[in-house]
């Protein structure tokens, strides 16, 4: 089993500004941990941020939020990429639509992705979805994952380990 480790919108908008908020914060030293973690076994860490145009469709759903080239847009500060990790800008709920995601993993050659960040009902989900249908293996600490409220959370965790098999645990069991 070959690991990737996918942050997905652990950004400015969703962790401290408009949409962000005490449970995404909360998440943060965890997810940090993780990360140094899988840095020293040599795992693959990839950053999806949301950067959005005006154009896109989530702006009718959301409003304005994580415009390319703001700092809401902007990884948070405590989780700041490393030379050797990829970011990859995003304009969709899941990072596998219209950006080179699948090309990268692909060439990292992970069967299995560790998926952590926000929002775990939306974001998340839709990633972990993705995916699945890509033939992936999916594993989601709970501890390093939030949503906007705590029913949405236990709902999209219960869904994802049943319809895609998704591993739920604790991170420092992941790696």
């Amino acid at each position: 089993m070959k690991k990737a480790i996918v942050v997905v919108d652990m950004i400015n908008d969703f962790v401290t500004g408009k949409l962000g908020g005490p449970r995404a914060q909360k998440i943060v030293p965890n997810v940090a941990a993780l990360l140094k973690k899988g840095r020293k076994l040599g795992i693959p860490v990839i950053y999806l941020r949301d950067s959005h145009t005006p154009s896109d469709k989530e702006m009718g759903i959301w409003g304005e939020h994580a415009m390319k080239g703001t700092q809401g847009s902007e990884i948070i500060p405590e989780l700041k990429p490393e030379k050797t990790d990829v970011v990859i800008e995003k304009r969709w709920y899941s990072g596998f639509v219209d950006t080179k995601l699948p090309e990268t993993l692909k060439k990292t050659g992970a069967d299995t992705l560790v998926l952590v960040g926000v929002s775990t009902d939306i974001c998340v989900q839709n990633n972990v979805a993705h995916a699945y249908f890509s033939g992936y293996k999916t594993i989601v600490p709970d501890d390093c994952t939030a949503s906007i409220d705590e029913e949405s959370y236990e709902q999209s965790l219960k869904y994802m380990k049943n319809i895609y098999g998704t591993e739920i645990m604790k991170s420092d069991s992941v790696l």
